[in-house]
């Protein structure tokens, strides 16, 4: 038995869908705070829903997530459970504190306690800071530059001593800018594609020469199912992401490719952002068998026909501009 904490999330959702396909069974942890059960299984899965077992508690909560995990005999944990979007985080120091390393270590405890046969945590590309080379692989250092990044950078080097100290089989897996179905949080792709649709203009902020690794969510979740399933792994770190870096100019252009009546303006800069680039799936290829499958080109084209077909009309968007996608 497969347990995803966060498995109503996004990238969760992917994982849950991507297990069922390998025959495991699945038991979905979370606390549903994204707009209630019924709306996520709407919006997410809709086809699976009843293929799945789901339970509504907390990782911060560790009497009540221990009880769950000894009732249901789980052998492996998918960790997704976390505040993802960095302005929430930075908002809410303390919310992601909580949930992104105090929810963690309740989990790693738990784990470690119960003899977990797998524990996959899922990290971020954010840890890095600002790239001190490209593509930056695992070995780059930790330089996270907002308190998203230091949440979740504290509970991946958690994560990893509960290997070392215990023998806990830990797997790391650290993503960046991911994009695609199922996403309700106001990252640049979504808010991008949506104000394209609308009519409104995608602002470049300072020029839009910032460049990010974007990485297609079912190419994710197959990294992340790849890791969970090998011995391998055990004790590892692995970048898993698109594999290529675009500006977020280019992610504009490619936008308005599918939708020729968006317009694109130019903003100022903000402080916040981090210089990013590509990482380095050497470490992913070799010891997985990993390669993503989705180009950003595909990806986005997938990701206007989810907005267009499934969220618009959940959530009454208006489309002015039609997309041209055959």
């Amino acid at each position: 038995m497969v347990l995803v904490t966060g498995g109503v999330g996004f990238i969760g959702s992917h994982i849950c869908r991507y297990l069922l396909e390998e025959g495991e069974r699945v038991i979905i942890f979370d606390n549903f705070s994204q707009g209630g059960l019924e709306l996520l299984q709407k919006i997410r899965m809709p086809d699976i829903k009843n293929k799945l077992k789901f339970i509504n508690s907390d990782i911060t909560d560790f009497a009540g997530l221990f009880e769950i995990l000894k009732k249901h005999e789980i052998r492996k944990i998918i960790h997704t459970a976390a505040i993802t979007f960095i302005p929430t985080a930075v908002s809410n120091p303390s919310l992601a504190f909580r949930i992104n390393t105090a929810g963690s270590f309740n989990l790693l405890e738990a784990s470690r306690i119960l003899d977990i046969e797998k524990f996959v945590y899922i990290s971020t590309s954010s840890t890095y800071g600002d790239f001190q080379y490209t593509p930056a692989d695992e070995n780059h250092p930790l330089e996270p530059k907002d308190i998203y990044g230091a949440t979740k950078a504290a509970a991946d080097r958690i994560a990893i001593s509960y290997y070392r100290s215990y023998g806990l089989p830990v797997s790391v897996i650290r993503t960046s800018s991911v994009y695609g179905p199922g996403d309700m949080e106001k990252r640049v792709a979504k808010v991008f594609i949506e104000n394209a649709l609308q009519g409104i203009p995608m602002g470049l902020q300072g020029g839009g020469t910032q460049r990010r690794d974007f990485s297609y969510v079912k190419d994710i979740a197959k990294g992340i199912c790849l890791a969970a399933g090998s011995k391998k792994a055990d004790g590892e770190v692995f970048n898993i992401t698109g594999g290529t870096d675009h500006s977020i100019k280019e992610l504009a252009e490619m936008i308005r490719g599918f939708i020729p009546t968006a317009e694109i303006v130019d903003t100022g800069a903000r402080a916040i952002d981090i210089n990013r680039g590509r990482l380095d799936l050497t470490k992913a290829e070799n010891l997985l068998g990993y390669k993503p499958e989705f180009n950003l080109r595909d990806g986005i084209r997938d990701y206007i026909k989810w907005i267009i077909n499934v969220y618009a009309p959940i959530f009454n968007l208006e489309i002015k501009n039609k997309p041209v996608i055959k």
